[in-house]
């Protein structure tokens, strides 16, 4: 089944935590949930509104559960068998019963995913990518906050020879060395708990950061010391009305802007 940009988006929170807690749980916005008994992983699914009251209700709910994701999804059970296109030349696939990966595609495990690539920022930041790499020849890549490595994936397929992918949560490194190996790019790709800190001052060509808009801005002033001299940048993950204040905090030549679904991506030159 392929999956277009448009289409009706469903909001799903992961919880590590068993069903029985959440029986008595209700909220207007609820649609229904289902239970990844081999993860002990229960998904809660909403129509798509504001994530932040909803999380507060969830906490208020239940203050010790431990919240893994909260992400976008074109489909309100278990999320397998697509093929989506990020941009003209990345396109990734979650293989299941009728859908198999094609020579270039990029192939996904979607169930744990941090980062499916359904969210409109995958999109923008992969067709950002294209652009850099078109731009300038770009051999080293940073992705940082890499998630399920979807980005990290898409530079080796765009050309990149060496990436380093990093976060900060452990099961999202799990996740991303789980499709590093699905796509046999573990010679091209390493997988790193952390942050900035864990990247090489002044080496590489391309930083990516598809992150919150509070992480970008507490990150500011050391997001460019990755980048070698003349290197880019793209960051997303905040929408159209917060990108002055981007662009403020990284005064950096800009040289394209996307947006999607009222998201924005910035790609720019340090």
């Amino acid at each position: 089944m392929e999956f277009q940009r448009g289409s009706r988006h469903y909001l799903q929170v992961k919880l590590k935590d068993s069903p029985s807690f959440w029986k008595e749980f209700r909220h207007p916005w609820l649609i229904g949930s289902h239970y990844l008994a081999e993860e002990g992983i229960l998904v809660l699914v909403f129509e798509p509104r504001d994530i932040n009251p909803l999380l507060r209700a969830l906490l208020d709910f239940r203050p010790q559960a431990e919240i893994l994701e909260a992400g976008l999804t074109p489909s309100p059970g278990p999320l397998l068998g697509y093929r989506l296109p990020l941009s003209p030349s990345l396109t990734l696939v979650s293989p299941a019963e009728g859908v198999e990966a094609h020579p270039g595609e990029i192939i996904i495990r979607s169930n744990l995913s941090f980062g499916s690539g359904f969210h409109p920022t995958t999109a923008l930041c992969a067709r950002l990518m294209e652009e850099a790499f078109s731009h300038r020849k770009t051999e080293s890549v940073f992705d940082l906050g890499t998630g399920s490595g979807v980005l990290a994936l898409c530079a080796v397929q765009l050309g990149a020879q060496k990436v380093l992918a990093a976060d900060i949560d452990f099961r999202a490194c799990l996740e991303a060395r789980r499709n590093l190996r699905l796509n046999r790019r573990e010679a091209e790709i390493l997988v790193v708990l952390g942050s900035v800190e864990c990247a090489r001052p002044g080496y590489f060509d391309l930083l990516v950061a598809n992150l919150t808009i509070v992480t970008i801005l507490t990150l500011a002033s050391e997001l460019p010391r990755p980048l070698a001299p003349g290197g880019m940048m793209i960051l997303s993950g905040f929408v159209e009305a917060q990108t002055a204040e981007v662009l403020q905090a990284l005064p950096g030549q800009l040289i394209a802007q996307e947006s999607l679904e009222g998201w924005t991506a910035l790609l720019m030159a340090f």
